[in-house]
């Protein structure tokens, strides 16, 4: 018998299968579209094919409670602080880029939270923002980290809007700007987006879907903070910790 975490978010759901002695064993990942039920349907089914599933199913995020099956719904902050400390075992600081938003979250030595924020500026520095930006560029996530290992330097994005800022972008190209040194610099703001909502003063923990798909990103935070690190499949890392969450003594 599998446990089965669900992350409803914004733009993806993110399924994550966990076995009896509290391990990741299988993971899946969909567009959530216009329709958290559907989204959810999908993990479900996904998992199910294959493996024997105990219910209820342990969820967070946006469409947490979009559902058929079985569940039991938490905090996606708890549930992502969970999963972070029983990776890491100590204080930290994560911050999280979604696909609309941005979290800080402050780990104590409990493996509580201490304090969050969130951005507040639009959908500057998030997935989205991103997303909007390679849409109009007709670049995908792929060719962005191709392109970003050519850069000879960085183009500063100003604008916390992504309408003004894709603006500014096609300005910049029009003014002889490489695409590259571009990139470098759309990552760069989506960074400064990110630790402008509060002080990092520990190890640094870095998820989400944004940065998993953009590891340029992830290198150029530990530029800036060489404490600092991404554990792999980051962006399930919500899912899982709504199962341990709920199941705290796995079996040894």
């Amino acid at each position: 018998m599998y446990r089965l975490g669900i992350d409803l978010g914004s733009s993806y759901t993110k399924g994550v299968l966990v076995d009896s002695a509290n391990r990741m064993v299988a993971f899946h990942c969909v567009k959530t579209g216009y329709d958290f039920r559907k989204a959810s349907e999908k993990i479900v089914s996904y998992f199910a094919e294959n493996h024997e599933i105990e219910y209820p199913a342990y969820t967070s995020g946006y469409g947490r409670e979009q559902i058929d099956v079985p569940f039991v719904s938490n905090s996606e902050l708890i549930s992502l602080a969970k999963a972070v400390y029983e990776i890491y075992q100590r204080p930290c600081s994560i911050i999280d880029i979604g696909g609309q938003d941005t979290k800080f979250i402050q780990v104590n030595a409990r493996g509580q939270v201490d304090k969050f924020k969130m951005n507040r500026k639009c959908a500057a520095g998030t997935g989205s923002f991103l997303e909007e930006i390679a849409f109009r560029l007709d670049v995908t996530p792929e060719e962005f980290t191709e392109f970003a290992k050519n850069a000879t330097q960085e183009v500063k994005i100003n604008s916390y809007c992504t309408v003004f800022a894709i603006s500014e972008i096609i300005g910049m190209i029009k003014n002889g700007a490489t695409l590259p040194n571009i990139i470098i610099g759309i990552y760069n703001s989506i960074i400064l987006r990110s630790i402008e909502l509060s002080l990092v003063e520990d190890h640094l923990v870095i998820t989400g879907g944004l940065p998993a798909m953009h590891p340029t990103i992830i290198s150029l935070f530990k530029e800036r903070y060489p404490d600092s690190d991404s554990p792999e499949h980051s962006q399930f890392l919500a899912a899982y910790g709504c199962v341990l969450l709920n199941n705290p003594k796995a079996e040894k």
